[in-house]
Formats: structure tokens, C-alpha cells, sequence
């Protein structure tokens, strides 16, 4: 119920803006002596209507007018219509309420021959006239977008604060370069972005903005605040293969509050059931705080990571603050979730989880909604081959199945100690509709990672020493059989705690097929510094992992001051202008890609879960959309305003205007640009709300 209110608050919203646009229309035709027939509140049929000498009635006016009269209002002279007691304008409200319409006499959208003689038609009008009509809707929208932000703003809107949370290995922000050459490379947790390339953040939707909207293969620059030290970075975007947009690789800072997003309970409620039934049963969900650790009070998932680092594997005592009325304290013991190696592959490949390069299989975690593999899989089931591919690692899975769209695979999974043959569908984008986890608690190995990248270059890793062991042995270190990767791990950090230096140090790895009776093969290798510092790097992290709780807020506020609002308003309004053109530049240079552009179906989606974050949200999100419908109303397509507008230009300069045969080609042009835009867009909704 939730959701289908904001629906409707946000689709009622939409309506408004488009209705406020028609409502400039219909003002200006007003001020400049233009006859308007009509005005529209919503699209479709009309369902209840009003004109002077008619009154109100069910349905239209006019068909009262042609009854009595024999013709249309818009079709008599203004003393004809004046004789018979008959108002200019018919109002109405119509079914769909969806926006509205102005219906001037000589002027009607995609019919350039709707033309009229009469002196008061849009045709006769002076062009300065004509071109405050075309324009004020454009500037209605603009006006009410700078409205919606003051009142946005006067109130206090919540956005994730402009503070790093995660930053991913490999990525631009772990690689940028300091302009202080004494500084560390990389942009670390914890800094807070303060400007980007000399504009202000306010709020980390900017550092994504700014990503996202920068020139290809051009960096940018970051001013961070790093405890009492401001310092300057330099990097490149990247595009991420996951959203398809330029992106720098970071997320933001997280607090101790689980998320109550409403399309997140549910994963929520998952990983905390994975973790165990305490949790239900205490009553720890969606919503729930974390306050303290070990007794030391937190309020960030930071915090909550340095607990977990701090405690070297042991269990800690975890006080949550219960989303119920009234909210209760429960203290649960947790443990906390043993690091390993994130490694990026060569060519851009992505990164995988590995220790030395010993990769664990792929397991299915739990099914995604509407997966069509829920009566061939199980969660738990380990994938040992897929297709060709033997002994799959989580990226190499997720990669065949990409490769193989709209397909059947076969594949074998180790089911509860046994094999199991399984056929595994694909979608059209190669998704199968489930979430995979490795599988660290098994001693079974998956392909090695034999060469990873490190930095400019690459690097053999331990593992490339025991290629030739067949897929699937099971892991001994120094002769002895070990049960899993945690094992492994442990074994590792235990030898190098004896270790004085980070020089080069043998240990002898042992693999055996998983078979009792088969003999084990030991190789020995060395780990050079590198592994060793690698090794040394891992650490203990939370048991939650951050993703599931909400970011560090911030609020963006006038204090009550209007004109701090004003100005406010103002600069929100015209940085969305910008950001609006920005856009439509890097579509055009393939910077963001057309998959990324969304259409009304998801606007509304999009508004929908808006509206979980309050009725202030929703009021930003509307002057956003309104600045949109300015901006894109503005560019010359023949049937938008900016076209009209660019033919009053022709007009002016050329003494004439378009010939109508040009009109209706121009027209149709438009007609079609708009038509397939719409396809477009239509698409890429729908494809991100059942196919996501």
C-alpha cells in the first residue's frame, strides 16, 4: 500500500508539472490576445467540462454548442460566439490525469495546416507575441522547478553525504594520483570530498555526477579532508561494466542503521536469516541500529569495521536498537568475517577473491525474483562445470553465462556430497536469476588466477606453480590436510607472524583429487614481497557487510532563510540545466550510454521509491523532472516548443515563414525522433523492472 501511494503521489506530481508547462501556454495566449479554445486539466476523454453560456456538464461542451448551434465555438468569429453568449474557453477536466493542454485557434501540435485567417489566430499574432507563447511554458516549468527547490530546501532535504565509504581495488579513486608527491596514492574511507574540479560537493550524488558526466579519457580533480589535512587528487573515470556510466569507483560512507528502503527488507531479512534465527526472534531487521561494540559506542559502519579488525577473528558483543514501537536493545555475539585477496585480472577483466590465486567454487546463494531456474537449482549447490568451463569461479561463471544469451546450458553440481546433472536457462542478457557466493568453508579448488594486474603491469602468482593439478584437489599446507580456505588463511598468517622480514618465503602447498584413496601432489613455492604484503593486508571485517546499511547523511538546508532558499533554488536549478545538457553531450559521445535514459514509465518507478524517503524528497524529485521537461522542451525538435521556436527564427531573419510542405515534413521527422525515443526509453524501463 505503500508503494502503490507514492505511485500515485508521484504519477499526480507528474501531471502537475506538465499541467503547470500548458498552463504558461495558456497565460501567455491570454496576454497576447490569442484566442484559446481550450484548456485541458489531464489527457483522453473529457469528463466534465465548463464554458460560459453552457454551464457545467458531463462530457464536452462543444457537443452541446454543435447541438444547439450547428458548429464548434473554435469554428464562429468572436461576435458570433459573443451573440450567442458563449465563453472563449472551454475547461475541462479529462480522464487520464496526466498533464493538460492549451488549444489555440491556427495552432495545434504536428499539424502545421491547422491554420486560420482570423486576426486573432496564433498565425496573425506578432512574432515577439508568438514567441513569448512558445517559451512560456518552458519558463513555467523553470519557474516552478526554482518554487520546488525553495520549499525543498526551506524544509531540508536528506542526501548521502559527500564522504568515501568503500573504495575499490584497482580502481581510478585507489590509483589517483596526489598533486603532493609526499602523499599517499589513492583516495582512502573516511576522506570527505570538498570540491571537484573547483565546484563544491554537498552531497556524494555529486562525486557520481561528476563522474558520470566527465569526457571520456579526461581526469578530474578532487579536494578530500583527511582528518586536519586538506589534500588534491587527480584520476580518470572509468566505465563500470555494471551500470555502463564513467565512474571513479567508490561508494559511499556507510552508518550503524540497517537499511528500511522498502526494495531492500527483503534482501535484508535474508543475510540476516543466513547469519541466524537469533535475529528474527530478537527482532533485529530492517531498520535496526547497531549502538555499540564491545561496550565502545558506534554510529558508522567505519566503526563497526575497526571493532571487527580490532577484534583478530574473536566474537564481539553487539548492542542493536530494535525498529519497533517501543524500540528495544537486544545484544547478540557476532563474529566477524575473515578478509581475503581481491585480485584484478588482466585486460580489464574485473577482479576475483582469491588467497596465493587458489580460487574456492561458485555457490549459489539464493534465487533473485522470478528466476527460471528455481526447480533446477538449489541454494548450496556448487558449480563444478558449466558447459566447457570446468571448476568456475564466481566471475567466470557470471562471464559464460553473459556469453550465452537466450541458451540451455549443461552443467554439474556438487549437491549435498553428490553430483548432480543440471540444465541451466539464460535470459536474453545471459542472466540466470541467482546470487553466488564463493565457497570458502570448502577445501575444493576452482581455476586459479595464475597472472593478476598490478599496476601498469602484471604478475605471476603462487598459484601458477600448480596449473597442472587437475580442477576440484583438495588443499594441504606442509603435508597436512586442511578443511577449508579459512584453514588455509589461518596457516598462511601463522607462518608469516614468524617471519622477521618481508623477504621471499617457501611453503609447500599439497593438492589431491577429492578422491580418499588418491595420492596428494606437493609443490613448493615462493611468496615473493608482494604476496607477502598482500597476505599481511587482509584483515577482519563486520559480519554485515556494508551494502546493507543506509549511507551517512547529510542535510541540505536554507535554516529557515528564504532567501537562502532563493539562492539555493536558484543554483540547484540552474546546475540541473547544466547536468541536463551534460547529459544529452555525452549520449551524443557514448560516454553514457542511451541503456542509461529513462522514460515515463521509469520516472514513475524511479518516484515511487523516491517517496520512501519522505514528502520533501518527492518535492526535489519534481523540480528535478520539471527541470527536465524545460530542458527537453527546449531542444529544436520540430514538434517540441524549442522547434516552433527555431521557426519563428526562419520567420524573423527570412521574412516568411517555413513553407508548409517543409512543416509537415519537419513535423513528421519530429513525430518519428519522439516516437522512437519513447520506444526507446519504453524499453529500458521496462528491461530494468522485470528483467533487472
Amino acid at each position: 500500500m505503500s508503494a502503490l501511494s507514492g505511485f500515485f503521489l508521484v504519477l499526480l506530481g507528474f501531471g502537475f508539472l506538465i499541467f503547470i508547462h500548458e498552463l504558461g501556454h495558456f497565460l501567455a495566449a491570454k496576454w497576447a490576445g490569442i484566442r484559446a479554445d481550450g484548456f485541458a486539466i489531464g489527457m483522453g476523454p473529457c469528463v466534465v467540462s465548463y464554458r460560459r453560456g453552457i454551464g457545467f456538464c458531463v462530457g464536452s461542451a462543444d457537443a452541446r454548442v454543435v447541438k444547439q448551434h450547428g458548429k464548434r465555438t473554435i469554428e464562429m468569429s468572436d461576435a458570433e460566439r459573443e451573440s450567442h453568449g458563449l465563453g472563449e474557453t472551454e475547461y475541462s477536466f479529462r480522464a487520464l490525469p496526466l498533464g493538460g493542454y492549451v488549444r489555440m485557434l491556427g495552432q495545434e501540435d504536428g499539424n502545421p495546416e491547422a491554420t486560420s485567417d482570423d486576426a486573432r489566430s496564433f498565425s496573425k499574432a506578432p512574432l515577439f507575441k508568438r514567441g513569448v507563447v512558445i517559451l512560456a511554458g518552458i519558463t513555467a516549468n523553470l519557474a516552478l522547478a526554482i518554487v520546488l527547490f525553495l520549499c525543498a530546501f526551506l524544509a531540508g532535504v536528506r542526501f548521502p553525504a559527500p564522504t568515501i565509504g568503500f573504495v575499490l581495488p584497482g580502481s581510478p579513486a585507489a590509483q589517483a594520483t596526489p598533486i603532493d608527491a609526499t602523499q599517499a596514492i589513492g583516495l582512502q574511507p573516511g576522506d570527505i570530498v570538498l570540491a571537484i574540479d573547483g565546484e563544491e560537493a554537498r552531497t556524494f550524488v555529486d562525486l557520481r555526477v561528476a563522474a558520470a558526466m566527465a569526457k571520456p579519457e579526461t581526469p578530474i580533480t578532487f579536494v578530500v579532508q583527511r582528518g586536519e589535512a586538506t589534500l588534491s587528487y587527480i584520476t580518470t573515470p572509468r566505465r563500470d561494466p555494471g551500470s555502463g556510466l564513467l565512474s571513479i569507483g567508490v561508494d559511499p560512507a556507510r552508518s550503524a542503521a540497517l537499511t528500511s528502503v522498502r526494495d531492500s527488507r527483503d534482501d535484508v531479512a535474508r543475510m540476516l536469516a543466513r547469519l541466524g534465527s537469533e535475529f528474527k526472534t530478537q527482532g533485529i531487521g530492517a531498520g535496526s541500529r547497531i549502538t555499540a561494540v564491545n561496550g565502545a559506542k558506534v554510529t558508522t559502519y567505519a566503526e563497526l569495521d575497526l571493532a571487527a579488525r580490532a577484534s583478530r577473528g574473536q566474537s564481539m558483543s553487539v548492542e542493536w536498537t530494535t525498529d519497533a514501537e517501543p524500540p528495544s536493545t537486544v545484544t547478540l555475539s557476532m563474529k566477524p568475517r575473515p578478509e581475503f585477496e581481491s585480485m584484478r585480472l588482466p585486460d580489464g577483466q574485473g577482479f576475483d577473491a582469491a588467497l596465493l590465486g587458489l580460487a574456492p567454487l561458485a555457490r549459489v546463494l539464493e534465487f533473485a525474483d522470478g528466476s527460471a531456474n528455481t526447480e533446477v537449482l538449489r541454494a548450496g549447490d556448487v558449480f563444478l562445470r558449466v558447459g566447457e568451463l570446468d571448476g568456475p569461479r564466481v566471475l567466470q561463471l557470471m562471464q559464460h553465462f553473459r556469453a550465452h544469451p537466450s541458451s540451455t546450458i549443461n552443467a554439474t553440481v556438487l549437491r549435498e556430497q553428490s553430483e548432480v546433472a543440471v540444465a541451466i536457462r539464460t535470459d536474453r542478457d545471459g542472466r540466470v536469476g541467482i546470487y553466488l557466493e564463493s565457497a570458502w568453508d570448502l577445501p575444493r579448488l576452482a581455476n586459479a588466477i595464475e597472472t593478476m594486474a598490478e599496476g601498469e603491469g602484471t604478475r605471476d602468482t603462487p598459484a601458477k606453480a600448480l596449473a597442472s593439478v587437475a580442477l576440484g584437489s583438495a588443499i594441504s599446507f606442509d603435508g597436512t590436510p586442511l578443511a577449508d580456505f579459512h584453514a588455509l588463511r589461518t596457516r598462511l598468517l601463522d607462518r608469516l607472524a614468524t617471519a622477521t622480514t618481508d623477504d621471499a618465503i617457501s611453503i609447500r602447498l599439497g593438492l589431491r583429487d577429492p578422491s580418499p584413496q588418491a595420492n596428494p601432489i606437493e609443490v613448493t613455492t615462493t611468496l615473493t614481497a608482494a604476496d607477502i604484503r598482500s597476505l599481511r593486508a587482509l584483515r577482519y571485517t563486520f559480519p554485515i557487510p556494508e551494502t546493507f546499511f543506509d549511507p551517512q547523511f547529510t542535510i541540505l538546508s536554507a535554516h529557515g532563510n528564504p532567501l537562502t532558499a532563493i539562492s539555493m533554488g536558484f543554483r540547484q536549478t540552474i546546475v540541473m540545466v547544466e547536468q541536463v545538457f551534460l547529459t544529452i553531450d555525452r549520449v551524443a559521445r557514448g560516454s553514457v550510454s542511451a541503456s542509461q535514459l529513462q522514460g515515463p514509465v521509469g520516472i514513475l518507478h524511479t518516484g515511487t521509491k523516491v517517496a520512501d524517503e519522505g514528502f520533501m524528497y518527492i518535492v526535489f524529485f519534481l523540480a528535478l523532472i520539471s527541470v527536465n521537461l524545460a530542458v527537453v522542451n527546449l531542444l529544436p525538435i520540430p514538434i517540441a516548443d524549442g522547434g516552433l521556436f527555431v521557426f519563428l527564427l526562419y520567420e524573423k531573419f527570412a521574412g516568411r515563414a517555413p513553407s508548409i510542405a517543409f512543416q509537415n515534413a519537419a513535423a513528421l521527422a519530429g513525430i518519428a525522433f519522439v516516437a522512437g525515443l519513447f520506444l526507446l526509453t519504453f524499453y529500458n524501463d521496462l528491461s530494468r523492472l522485470f528483467g533487472g
